[in-house]
Parts: C-alpha cells; sequence; structure tokens
C-alpha cells in the first residue's frame, strides 16, 4: 500500500497491484488494499491505473473485475497467445469474455455465439 502511495505521489499512471485469482503470490487483502490506494483521494491527485498479470486468461476475468471494477489493466501474455487458434483468436477471446462480463452473462452463455470465447473455455479449465 506504501508503494502504490508512493507511486502515485511521483506521478506513474499505472501500477502493477497483483492478481487474486492469478499465479501471483499477493493476498486478496494486499490487492484490494493497493487497488484502494491508488484510487483514493490523496492531495488532488489523480487515480492510477491498476495493473493485473500473472497467469491471466479469459475464464478469470469475471472474478477480475468483480474485485477490480472496470478501469484496470489486464496483463495477459500467454492468455492471449497462448489460445489453440493463435494470438489474434486469444486476443479475441479476452475481448469477449470483458464484454460478456459487463453485460452481466456468464462466460458459457456468450460463448455460444462466441467461438473465440468458446475455445478458449475448453482450452484454460481452472
Amino acid at each position: 500500500r506504501a508503494i502504490a502511495k508512493v507511486a502515485r505521489i511521483i506521478g506513474v499512471d499505472q501500477l502493477h497491484v497483483g492478481t487474486i485469482v492469478g499465479k501471483m503470490s499477493e493476498t486478496k487483502e494486499e490487492v484490494l488494499a493497493n487497488i484502494d490506494a491508488l484510487k483514493m483521494e490523496l492531495a488532488g491527485l489523480k487515480p492510477v491505473l491498476p495493473v493485473a498479470s500473472g497467469g491471466l486468461h479469459p475464464k478469470l476475468v469475471p472474478a477480475l473485475m468483480d474485485y477490480f471494477g472496470k478501469d484496470f489493466i489486464i496483463q495477459a501474455g500467454g492468455g492471449i497467445h497462448g489460445h489453440t487458434e493463435g494470438t489474434f483468436a486469444g486476443a479475441a477471446a479476452m475481448r469477449q469474455a470483458v464484454d460478456a462480463t459487463l453485460k452481466g452473462k456468464t462466460l458459457g452463455e456468450y460463448a455460444e455465439t462466441h467461438e473465440e470465447l468458446k475455445a478458449a473455455l475448453k482450452l484454460w479449465t481452472d
């Protein structure tokens, strides 16, 4: 939390805070405290975008958005490039997972009409 506050003071615009649902080791409480420190009122400073990474893929998007809200960065390398149909399909699947979540639909429901997401849900099972 202290690092997040210092980062804001020195003017960063984004900061990695952990994932809660990925492979990083921070606790849920630590990540949520960091997110709060980036968004809370602090001497009139602009908020900072939290970044999540580490083992992220489309299937984890609803949980991520539940914890982080709408304003954050999903840094998903393997979760995009590892898609069975390639990088473009992986990027589409990630976007489809975000869209589904924003629309209040389950990933399974949205995947019925979105092939890239359907393939991603078969690939990533956790």
